[in-house]
């Protein structure tokens, strides 16, 4: 399941630098929230524009599926990653949950997308970091990943990932808001701007416990710099923005 995580995340690296290719540099949105009267072209929309034909008799989850599916193919990513199934990594529980209509407890809802654009990259800015948007504001493109795999309980993923991410290079009173995923022993898959994967072991118990945690409101009580020195070294370093490029 870790190879087929990593080779998901290729497909959406090397699409993501294709699409800069074709449009002057400038990134696809990160953001799948957007409408589209906002003029920005999302990498997957959270609700597509045009509603896709959907079987009566499908259940809750395979009809929330296609619309997540549908999502992708109507967005800027598709043509240059054309695999629905690059947005699922076969490790996600969150996929073995029913749809519920109020994910307020354990284990929460049905998801079936698991990877979420890091905010910083054209997605939403959060606290002390603006985002960047395009190709001529990247300086360390190896360094700044892409698509975090993300264990958000409460369901498909809305944005883009974000941390409060400051004070580099000690990164003092950083701290985690949306949880990463731990669906591979302890690890998670990243991809980078210049288009490659790579697997990161997570080194802190904290960070392991907040990645598995199916806690749905565990996003206001996230684990901070000291309670994840490495790791959160890791994600911040990783995390572009104005500050950080």
């Amino acid at each position: 399941m870790g190879a087929t995580c990593l080779s998901d995340q290729r497909q959406l690296a090397l699409g993501w630098t294709m699409y800069n290719s074709d449009n002057q540099g400038r990134f696809v949105g990160f953001d799948p929230s957007v409408l589209p009267s906002s003029g920005v072209l999302p990498w997957r929309w959270q609700t597509a524009p045009t509603t896709p034909s959907i079987p009566p008799s499908a259940s809750p989850e395979a009809k929330q599926m296609i619309k997540l599916q549908a999502g992708y193919q109507q967005g800027g990513l598709y043509q240059y990653a054309p695999n629905v199934n690059v947005l699922h990594c076969p490790a996600d529980r969150r996929a073995l949950n029913p749809v519920v209509a109020s994910p307020t407890q354990p284990p929460g809802t049905y998801a079936w997308g698991s990877y979420s654009g890091a905010g910083g990259m054209n997605g939403d800015s959060w606290g002390a970091s603006i985002m960047i948007s395009r190709e001529s504001s990247l300086s360390h493109a190896s360094e700044r990943y892409l698509w975090v795999e993300e264990n958000d309980p409460r369901g498909e993923s809305v944005g883009g990932w974000v941390i409060d991410a400051k004070n580099p290079p000690n990164w003092t009173g950083s701290a985690f808001v949306d949880g990463p995923a731990a669906w591979h022993g302890g690890t998670s898959t990243f991809s980078f701007a210049d288009g490659h994967a790579e697997m990161h072991k997570w080194l802190d118990s904290a960070t392991i416990t907040y990645a598995l945690s199916m806690v749905p409101d565990k996003w206001q009580s996230p684990p901070n710099i000291s309670q994840c020195p490495q790791d959160l070294s890791y994600v911040c370093k990783g995390y572009a923005s104005v500050q950080n490029p």
